[in-house]
């Protein structure tokens, strides 16, 4: 008899900062789709409507702050899934190896450089 797991706990297993980054950069194309992209698309129609429109909307997003913050939420996902995706072209034209010290390593890299403009997008936005 068989003694495999039925249900596996994915909040036990300890998964390495590559499997991390590739799996949050799953979860981001998905926020990408679903938010980025429609959010994006109506507000450039909201902005290229006419000079009224665009000054609402730039004077709603300098006077409410939950709305600034989600849309700097949103270009923050937009800018991990950038880093996180070239992370993985660069591995696919093997121009990082697939080992998996270079793996670890260009993980880390990525991370750094994606915290580091996250939160100049911040600070430049708020």
């Amino acid at each position: 008899m068989n003694k495999r797991p039925v249900n596996i706990n994915l909040l036990k297993i300890k998964l390495p900062l590559t499997a991390m980054l590739s799996i949050t950069h799953r979860v981001s194309g998905i926020i990408i789709f679903f938010l980025v992209l429609p959010v994006t698309v109506y507000g450039l129609f909201q902005l290229s409507n006419s000079q009224d429109s665009y000054n609402a909307i730039t004077l709603f997003f300098h006077n409410n702050y939950l709305f600034k913050s989600i849309i700097i939420m949103l270009i923050v996902v937009l800018k991990y899934h950038i880093f996180t995706g070239v992370r993985h072209m660069l591995m696919d034209f093997h121009i990082i190896s697939h080992s998996l010290a270079s793996s670890q390593k260009s993980s880390v890299v990525t991370l750094v450089l994606f915290i580091i403009d996250a939160l100049l997008t911040i600070w430049v936005l708020v």
